[in-house]
């Protein structure tokens, strides 16, 4: 494992720390982020379930997040990821199958979960455990942290919106206009407007948000202290009716960035999740002045065979933001962690 720790050292110094010390473009740097952040593992119980219904499933989620606040106090994470699942009325989400099914009463559930609004979630009434279970106690949670630390490096927020169920017996809703108008209004309600970086604010008098960042690019860190950026995981469907809420879908008076080819005019964040397979198209969307994020492991296969190749491909490929399941070592998996050594927070990316 030290073998493998001394490379990446040696990757981290070879591509230079001369502007460690200034103050780069945001997209000139790289940030540690997690994916699913709320995530708490199933019960064996209900594991064992997920994994008769659907093989290698069970083993994929099997991994448990510390709390946000956590995550960025203690590990130095600064891009997370939330499931929503919509729920205008509440409760659609508030009495798991699988717990019952399983004998098991999760204790003291929180009575969030029954009020009207977003819900935060893997999958209903299986993969259901959170560490938070709406999306304004997460804006809470992130809100509280930001006024502790008013100089923060920009935070990224990707939000997958899901309208799928693994059990037959919830139907989630469409995310249509009235539910995306929703999110954002969620969003607004519980974080300040001059805590959110918006695609209007870097698009500034430019004539597209593609043009700004290809052009004269996005904000410094300095500028872009203390600022949240939320962005859209989904592609297809669910992000072309995001973007049809501006009448030119250009995102105009919009909150969320989205990730579209990069000739449309509101490209300015790719999701690029496989930075071996996707390395060399990577390197070009990074020195184009996009900002990319991509994964360093997945289901958990990298975490098991303590194997860290992927994780520096995503390093070498400029990826402003590289999501793990492991910015820790796991109980059930130790020897293998994504971060950077020192305590860091990032670290400048290797010329394009």
């Amino acid at each position: 494992m030290k073998t493998h720790w001394l490379a990446l050292g040696v990757l981290i110094s070879a591509v230079g720390s001369s502007i460690a010390d200034e103050d780069p473009p945001m997209n000139r740097v790289q940030f540690i982020g997690t994916h699913n952040s709320y995530h708490i593992a199933p019960s064996p119980k209900v594991r064992r379930m997920i994994e008769i219904a659907a093989k290698g499933e069970g083993d994929a989620i099997n991994h448990t997040h510390r709390p946000l606040t956590e995550q960025l106090e203690k590990l130095h994470i600064r891009q997370i990821e939330l499931d929503l699942y919509a729920d205008p009325k509440g409760g659609l989400y508030s009495d798991p199958l699988a717990a019952r099914l399983a004998g098991e009463v999760e204790a003291n559930p929180d009575p969030a979960w029954k009020e009207p609004g977003l819900k935060i979630l893997h999958s209903p009434d299986f993969d259901f455990r959170t560490t938070v279970p709406t999306l304004r106690k997460a804006l809470q949670e992130l809100n509280a942290w930001s006024k502790a630390h008013p100089k923060h490096e920009p935070v990224m927020v990707l939000l997958e919106l899901k309208e799928d169920s693994f059990s037959p017996r919830i139907h989630p809703l469409p995310f249509d206009d009235t539910q995306l108008t929703s999110l954002e209004a969620e969003i607004r309600a519980e974080m300040p407007a001059d805590r959110i970086l918006t695609p209007d604010k870097v698009r500034g008098d430019s004539p597209s948000l593609r043009d700004a960042v290809t052009t004269r690019g996005w904000p410094s860190l300095s500028a872009a202290a203390g600022k949240f950026l939320f962005a859209l995981d989904n592609e297809g469907a669910v992000r072309d009716r995001y973007l049809a809420l501006s009448p030119n879908k250009d995102l105009r008076e919009r909150l969320l960035f989205v990730s579209v080819p990069p000739d449309h005019p509101a490209a300015a964040f790719m999701k690029r999740n496989d930075p071996v397979g996707s390395y060399d198209e990577i390197r070009k969307l990074v020195a184009a002045g996009f900002m990319v994020r991509t994964r360093a492991d997945a289901d958990l296969k990298e975490v098991r065979a303590k194997d860290l190749s992927r994780f520096k491909k995503a390093v070498e490929s400029g990826a402003q933001w590289i999501s793990t399941d492991a910015p820790e070592e796991l109980p059930d998996f130790p020897g293998y962690r994504v971060g950077w050594e020192n305590g860091r927070v990032w670290k400048p990316t290797s010329p394009p």
